[in-house]
């Protein structure tokens, strides 16, 4: 993997990490019993997710939460002292991995240090939640995703709107045919950082776009699929004295859609518009979905011509964990979200951020 010159940051993309020869063999998991709470981990407190994740654990009834692993020694000082993190209990990384109770591991450190630790969980035989994006080595990312599953472990990326009623109702109207061929996609997720935040993000590859655009690519590849060819376009336009790409797009051509996904630091506007020959679905501020639907003919439940679509609140974090507790329960892969999925979104996302993959 290269990339397009600009900064050295692979330092710390822990490249090559994943060495096949250091993948250890060991028996394959087995599903817990269907109704005992699973052992649930964190290894990571810096991850802007890391809290939502704490704060699902406890409250689902599919898990208990044994323990949270800080492995910088700075941040486990910080951490201890944020009154967030009061209550829990505290460990060392190995510790957590060789704990028989834990069975379950939610990596939450930075995303250029994610695939070090989960392929630590792997190896400790433990089903893993890899929060976005899952480090910058698409190489070592699959080497982890074919260890699981030659141990069957189960293996859930971070990405925030899988369990949106908003995207599934726009799965199933494509599943359905309901808006015909697709011809465009526009797809818009921007976020406003603070100085810490540009910091971080201008260590990263693709800066914006490797930081919070996977979660719109990752919803584009579910719906339409692989695509054929990414092209991004990363640029530097706040007045700001980084090198940080905050001014960010690529452009996803399949067949016959084309999308693009844009992402810009001045404003926290986010939407995800599908365009079809014969209808069109229009999602506004998908975090608290606002949807509207354009249809030529009835469909379902739903009327010919524009409509407002009432939806419930999206729920972060808690429904992909549930979800995850029943595929280790029943000895499955998630439905939807595979390996091939996921190493197609890797792919997409690694190109868009300027990436040779």
């Amino acid at each position: 993997m290269s990339r397009m010159p600009r900064r050295q940051f692979l330092s710390r993309s822990f490249s090559g990490a994943v060495a096949a020869s250091s993948l250890g063999i060991a028996s394959p998991a087995k599903p817990p019993a269907e109704h005992d709470p699973l052992g649930a981990a964190l290894i990571g407190t810096t991850h802007p997710h890391a809290l939502g994740h704490r704060k699902a654990i406890e409250q689902s009834q599919n898990y208990s939460l044994l323990g949270v692993a800080e492995p910088n020694p700075d941040l486990l000082k910080r951490a201890k002292k944020d009154s967030r993190w009061e209550g829990v209990t505290w460990m060392d990384v190995d510790t957590v991995l060789a704990d028989k109770r834990v069975q379950m591991v939610c990596v939450e450190t930075d995303p250029l240090e994610a695939l070090t630790y989960s392929r630590k969980a792997v190896e400790a035989n433990k089903h893993t939640k890899i929060d976005k994006p899952p480090g910058a080595d698409f190489k070592a990312l699959k080497q982890i995703l074919d260890e699981a599953k030659r141990r069957k472990l189960v293996i859930q990326m971070g990405y925030v709107y899988r369990y949106n009623p908003a995207f599934r109702l726009a799965h199933r109207a494509l599943q359905e045919d309901w808006l015909g061929p697709i011809r465009s996609v526009a797809c818009q997720m921007n976020d406003r950082l603070s100085p810490e935040g540009r910091r971080r993000l201008d260590t990263y590859p693709g800066g914006q776009m490797f930081e919070i655009c996977g979660h719109m690519i990752d919803a584009l590849i579910w719906l339409l699929g692989k695509p054929a060819r990414v092209s991004p376009v990363l640029r530097h336009s706040d007045s700001v004295p980084d090198q940080l790409e905050d001014d960010v797009l690529a452009m996803f051509e399949f067949d016959p859609a084309v999308a693009v996904v844009k992402s810009h630091t001045r404003d926290g506007n986010r939407y995800f518009y599908i365009f079809g020959e014969k209808g069109s679905i229009l999602i506004d501020s998908p975090d608290r979905p606002r949807m509207r639907m354009v249809l030529s003919s009835s469909q379902g439940d739903y009327r010919s011509g524009e409509q407002e679509i009432r939806l419930g609140p999206s729920e972060r974090y808690l429904p992909d964990l549930d979800d995850l507790a029943g595929a280790i329960r029943e000895g499955r892969q998630l439905e939807f979200f595979t390996p091939e999925h996921d190493l197609n979104v890797q792919k997409a996302l690694l190109t868009a951020s300027g990436l040779t993959v």
